[in-house]
């Protein structure tokens, strides 16, 4: 199972309409609680903004949002900014979009389009990646055997996390679920059967590239 989402960090973009400036907030978040903690986060980051309208997604087991329009006319600004998650299907992402006011009043269609496009300026602007349930291993090998589990490695999609040079060769890595089973089968007969050298210790979601 795959999912996408954005990366470690947070992402910003600005946008300004009629004197009016839009910030996009962006980051990663576990579950939508921690979305609306990151929503109070950044109202203390902008204490003297008009408003603060956010959505937060959840894992897509959970099917989880929440979104407010913070002050808004209702269904201008949240509504909008959980659509353009939603468009580029994205999980455990929040994305608060902080408006400083201008004088000049949108009107409701104005107000959907600046809070759809911040928000979509922030995502354009956010790291994406793709999160694949993975299982982690560690490995240690002798080095006239690296260049072949390197191989293996790269064949099976792996992401190494962490590779220890000693009196041998320690790797920590993660292989896509999907291809854990070909994997093994593929490292059974490159190690003529010892599979004692690989510890699995965990099944996790890991970043992959989009």
């Amino acid at each position: 199972m795959e999912y996408l989402g954005v990366g470690k960090g947070e992402f910003r973009a600005e946008y300004e309409v009629n004197r009016s400036l839009f910030i996009a907030t962006v980051t990663r978040i576990e579950d939508v609680d921690e979305g609306f903690s990151f929503l109070q986060s950044i109202r203390r980051r902008y204490p003297d903004a008009t408003h603060n309208p956010y959505a937060a997604v959840g894992s897509p087991a959970s099917g989880a949002f929440r979104f407010s329009d913070d002050g808004e006319p209702q269904g201008t600004s949240g509504a909008p900014i959980l659509n353009a998650l939603k468009k580029q299907s994205l999980y455990h992402t929040a994305v608060v979009v902080t408006r400083y006011f201008g004088g000049i009043k949108l009107g409701a269609g104005g107000l959907v389009q600046a809070y759809s496009h911040a928000a979509v300026l922030g995502l354009e602007a956010s790291e994406i990646v793709r999160y694949r349930l993975s299982e982690s291993y560690s490995l240690s090998l002798d080095y006239k055997e690296l260049g072949a589990v390197e191989q293996l490695l790269r064949a099976s999609e792996a992401v190494i996390s962490d590779t220890r040079y000693t009196d041998s060769v320690e790797i920590d890595f993660s292989v896509p679920t999907e291809k854990a089973k070909e994997f093994l089968t593929s490292f059974q007969a490159l190690s003529a059967g010892k599979l004692d050298r690989l510890k699995t210790y965990e099944r996790k979601y890991i970043t992959y590239k989009r």
